[in-house]
């Protein structure tokens, strides 16, 4: 009895349902697209510039025996080297490359993509729902550049909400040590935690969260706690520093009352130096005869 073929992965059901999704964006409605064809994967190589640095071993692993078990089913995206005749760069495909190689594969199922491969490439990766807040901040930050886009022209075309563009960008401003380092982490951080983090304007305590974060100390509540804590510092240490000033008006207002003889008060002034000094014991608590 020949045994009953399986269907479809969960992976690759998703992955052809994602490509109906953006179909229109990819390869309907441009004229330089051709048709698919196969090409050898050792004349493939990766975008060195694409926005997309870190890929899950466990999810090549698992598309890489959906792969050598059902085929593949959704094409890359290439364009020409220009540097080396009848090679290829990935424009978008990344994964399945790598997961095509992992299974054995030889040859990979491809379509030519000559036109805005740019955008192409950078819409890809940041539809993907396993893209890391850093992947998705840099892919959008260059797709503004490319398409000459305002944030809100961005919220509107990829479908998402103004104030989560500006979040993205916001996190781009954070030290670029720190981005680097959390870019490059297996463990990446929390999205809440590194937009939280990238709105604190003290760059000092900015500086002493990030030390927090790589070490896997910090979270949201420990930086509302921080920033609301170094604000009542520095409102406490603004009221001390102005003290001074307005206890020197004082003291400078009460010379003149000590350049004035008693025979030279009348009585408005007697009753107003009693009350000012009533004012001041009561100020400095001490007991008013």
């Amino acid at each position: 009895m020949t045994p009953k073929r399986k269907g479809p992965s969960r992976l690759m059901a998703s992955m052809e349902g994602r490509v109906k999704e953006l179909g229109a964006t990819f390869i309907s409605g441009d004229s330089t697209v051709n048709h698919s064809f196969e090409v050898a994967i050792d004349k493939v190589q990766p975008d060195p510039n694409q926005s997309r640095k870190a890929f899950s071993e466990t999810t090549i692993d698992d598309l890489a025996s959906s792969l050598a078990e059902h085929g593949q089913l959704m094409p890359v995206l290439v364009r020409p080297d220009p540097e080396t005749r009848g090679s290829w760069i990935l424009v978008a495909g990344e994964r399945r490359w790598r997961a095509a190689a992992k299974a054995g594969l030889k040859t990979l199922l491809a379509i030519e993509r000559s036109s805005a491969y740019e955008v192409a490439s950078l819409l890809e990766n940041i539809q993907r729902e396993d893209l890391t807040l850093l992947e998705e901040a840099q892919g959008i930050k260059e797709l503004i550049s490319l398409k000459g886009w305002s944030q809100r022209d961005a919220a509107k075309n990829l479908s998402k909400s103004l104030s989560h563009i500006n979040g993205m960008l916001g996190v781009l401003k954070l030290p670029e040590d720190f981005l680097n380092t959390v870019l490059k982490s297996e463990h990446p951080l929390p999205r809440n935690l590194l937009i939280e983090l990238a709105r604190v304007q003290d760059s000092k305590k900015q500086e002493e969260f990030c030390s927090l974060a790589l070490r896997g100390e910090l979270t949201i509540q420990k930086i509302r706690e921080g920033v609301h804590n170094a604000k009542q510092t520095t409102e406490k240490q603004n009221i001390k520093a102005d003290q001074p000033n307005r206890l020197g008006a004082l003291t400078k207002a009460l010379s003149k009352w000590e350049s004035v003889s008693p025979q030279e008060m009348g009585e408005a002034d007697r009753l107003e130096l009693r009350r000012v000094a009533k004012a001041i014991l009561a100020r400095l608590g001490d007991e008013i005869p």
